[in-house]
């Protein structure tokens, strides 16, 4: 009989486990809990990680500048490892919300000198965008590492609305130095649009923006992030706008390709919402052989998605990897915001804002880190982390990072003990 109970226990917990997937035997250790004063609040961006282990990230408020910005303007982050084991967290850039900048959002990117750069959605020329900020549309900056260990900053571009753009998030780099990003807009008056910024040809020289294309920021709006593959094309993904209503068009997947040195954009995948996912809110991703994946914040289950575009000639079909919420209270995740990753063996790595039955802040729990491994008939997926808001934070909203032992680094929005946001690493 004893037997029996064991083996009806181990059926329980098994199916459970089917129903919830896997719970991963992985450690989260905190690096860093913000205190919402000059260190900054509720980071939102992707980390970057350099050849000497320290880690740069953005706080979108708090910092300085309280008296230009409501919540404070932002700062810009380094977690260094010392001799002894132990971390030291600094601020390297605190905006003053002037013609610097005014909250940063998007990615950071590491070029191979150790200079920084990424966007703020606000600042750079005052009274530009004054409908919506007197601050200005937002920059492009640059951070550069000086000989005593402070760091400089210096504004690449500056966004002036229509038509080359306004709240700019996120950028990525190609081999020759060039930026790419998208400007979001803000609704009826400004740009949204695909730009690029090349370098001067000689140093000291103003950078040149040029708009890739642009789009009717009421109806469709770029998000953060791009994809570029070898042939030198981008790829990435639209939302319909917060006021917006999502019907026949939901958000979709494009291509900005050369054609007789012009860009072209193509539309790869529209969402039409329901079940087959809606609202992407941020980029896909490449493998090898040119397919793309991504993340749609609503649709499947009502929860999110995880999307393969696979490319037959020139016909792109769209297959479902995953439907968050799929277990009881979501507790496989909910409404993804951020972009996945490839780890070493080929899996799919993200974070879900929602869900994870860790604690019950805000809607469907404080979200949770996640792997989808693929199988011969399917992707299953394995819950790495589910966050508990404090200590370890809440609401993760920005992609992951490994580094060469397959750890895992990534920021919440939330949490930790004052409650404005952690950095955290996951050891496999």
């Amino acid at each position: 009989m004893r037997l029996r109970g064991l083996l009806i226990l181990l059926a329980v917990f098994l199916n459970l486990a089917a129903a919830n997937g896997v719970w991963a035997s992985a450690k989260e250790k905190v690096l860093y809990r913000f205190q919402g004063a000059k260190d900054g609040s509720n980071p939102s961006s992707s980390l970057v990680r350099d050849a000497s282990g320290n880690l740069y990230g953005t706080t979108m408020q708090a910092g300085e500048g309280f008296s230009n910005c409501n919540y404070g303007c932002g700062t810009v982050f380094e977690v260094m490892p010392l001799a002894n084991g132990h971390l030291q967290t600094k601020i390297i850039y605190a905006f003053q919300g002037g013609t610097d900048g005014a909250n940063p959002s998007g990615n950071l990117v590491l070029d191979a000198a150790g200079n920084l750069y990424s966007t703020t959605i606000w600042g750079g020329t005052p009274n530009r965008c004054a409908d919506y900020n007197t601050q200005g549309c937002g920059t492009v900056f640059e951070l550069s590492p000086n000989a005593d260990g402070s760091w400089t900053e210096a504004v690449l571009y500056r966004f002036q609305g229509n038509p080359d753009g306004a709240q700019p998030a996120g950028l990525m780099v190609d081999a020759a130095g060039n930026l790419y990003g998208t400007s979001t807009g803000n609704g009826y008056t400004q740009g949204a649009s695909v730009y690029k910024l090349s370098p001067p040809q000689q140093k000291g020289g103003a950078w040149t923006e040029t708009i890739l294309t642009t789009f009717d920021g009421v109806f469709e709006v770029p998000n953060p992030g791009l994809a570029l593959d070898s042939h030198g094309n981008l790829f990435g993904t639209t939302q319909v706008p917060p006021w917006g209503a999502c019907s026949s068009t939901c958000g979709g997947v494009f291509e900005l390709g050369h054609v007789g040195g012009n860009w072209v954009e193509t539309w790869l995948y529209t969402f039409s919402g329901g079940g087959n996912g809606s609202d992407p809110m941020t980029g896909v991703i490449l493998d090898g052989e040119g397919n793309l994946y991504g993340t749609t914040h609503r649709g499947g289950n009502n929860f999110g998605v995880v999307f393969e575009l696979k490319r037959t000639g020139q016909q792109w079909s769209l297959t479902l990897l995953y439907n968050f919420c799929s277990a009881n209270n979501c507790a496989d995740g909910a409404h993804p915001l951020a972009g996945l990753v490839f780890d070493k063996a080929g899996n799919l790595n993200g974070t879900t804002y929602d869900g994870g039955t860790g604690c019950y802040k805000g809607y469907k729990g404080c979200g949770l880190v996640f792997k989808l491994a693929p199988t011969k008939s399917r992707w299953r997926e394995t819950v790495i982390h589910r966050f508990t808001d404090n200590p370890d934070g809440s609401k993760p909203a920005a992609s992951l990072i490994f580094d060469g032992d397959g750890n895992i680094y990534g920021t919440t929005v939330s949490g930790g003990d004052a409650g404005v946001g952690t950095v955290f690493e996951i050891t496999p």
